[in-house]
């Protein structure tokens, strides 16, 4: 096994409890760590709790610090949006942001890039108004990215206020309208809980679990997500003592139809994380086949787990990503507007490919 292969389980249970290692392992995991955005959450753990050189603690200090910072950007992010926020029709904060809101442990450590909403899609036109009012503007797109998001996308482009650094992506659905797990969303507003000292609400228990697996597996690329995987992990910790919160999840995954990615989820985050999933929860949530079951295995964490930060990823993990990238895409549209959308997005890539090299300088020219 390549070595940081082996260090790989290391990182994973560095995110459990802390680590009694020499500088060396350290410098390794570290640099994986921050390939899969998982340093500030290895800090959390670690800082002040296991011995380390005073190098090793610069590194970890330096990423809570700025793992600190920019979830203090959210929180300022929303406070700017909350005057936009009126009871006429409930605003949902999705994943990071919600985790914040909510002050629940999985947000320490996690690295926030943007500011994700959900509002009712009758009332999607009026609350990108009102973004638009306010000064939020969005990103600049051809008419026909502009028709992807409006008629097959699960939210609008997205919007940054001058001076800000995250953006607002604001949606209307936690799946593609085209995708293969598309379903109406009016039951995730129903349930959703009100966020004390807010005007915002978040998903309920179950749905944020559900939308963490969802997301991971059937609404994303694969490509080094295992941070996410530890989102699933960190939330099922959170839940699992409710009381009847297992018998929800289990319901709520068969009403909207999310028991594939809920598999998934749970099976991913027992499997590298020892969540305490009972054999009796995932003997419930109705699996894949032997055959789908046994091509995920091998090629998710191929695509998930960094590579080798000193070498180019080698062909298998190449050919994992681009696999599990053709299964995202099969996912997210059906076939006969996938087709279509790929070839021209193709067609536009080698057509910016070759306007760059007409523009280009010639050899030996000034």
């Amino acid at each position: 096994m390549p070595a940081h292969r082996s260090d790989i389980p290391l990182l994973l249970r560095g995110l459990r409890e802390p680590l009694n290692i020499d500088e060396e392992r350290w410098e390794r995991l570290l640099r994986i760590a921050r390939a899969s955005g998982l340093h500030a959450r290895l800090a959390e753990t670690n800082l002040d709790r296991a011995p380390m050189t005073d190098a090793v603690r610069r590194h970890l200090l330096s990423s809570a610090r700025i793992a600190a910072y920019r979830a203090q950007m959210v929180r300022a992010e929303l406070f700017h949006l909350t005057p936009l926020v009126d009871a006429d029709f409930p605003v949902i904060v999705l994943k990071g942001g919600a985790y914040l809101l909510q002050r629940r442990a999985v947000a320490q450590g996690r690295f926030v890039s943007d500011v994700d909403l959900l509002v009712p899609a009758a009332h999607l036109r009026t609350m990108e108004h009102r973004l638009r009012t306010a000064g939020w503007q969005p990103e600049k797109l051809d008419p026909y990215d502009e028709r992807y998001y409006r008629d097959w996308s699960h939210e609008t482009p997205p919007m940054r206020f001058p001076g800000h650094s995250l953006e607002v992506d604001l949606h209307h659905a936690i799946t593609p309208v085209t995708g293969s797990l598309a379903f109406a969303p009016a039951s995730l507003f129903e349930r959703s809980e009100p966020i004390p000292g807010t005007p915002f609400r978040a998903l309920c228990a179950e749905d944020q679990v559900l939308h963490a697996c969802l997301h991971c597996f059937h609404d994303g690329e694969l490509d080094l997500r295992v941070r996410e995987v530890v989102d699933i992990d960190g939330l099922l910790r959170a839940f699992a003592g409710r009381e009847g919160f297992w018998d929800r999840l289990l319901e709520r995954a068969a009403e909207l139809g999310l028991q594939r990615p809920l598999w998934y989820g749970l099976h991913c985050a027992w499997t590298w994380l020892e969540c305490p999933v009972s054999s009796t929860v995932m003997e419930a949530v109705p699996a894949p086949s032997v055959l789908n079951r046994t091509v995920m295995d091998a090629l998710v964490p191929l695509a998930m787990f960094p590579s080798d930060p000193d070498f180019p990823p080698p062909l298998q993990v190449r050919l994992a990503r681009t696999l599990m990238r053709v299964r995202y895409h099969l996912l997210r549209m059906p076939l006969r507007l996938l087709v279509p959308h790929l070839a021209r997005k193709t067609l536009r890539r080698l057509k910016a490919r070759l306007d760059r090299r007409a523009e280009a300088p010639a050899d030996g020219a000034p």
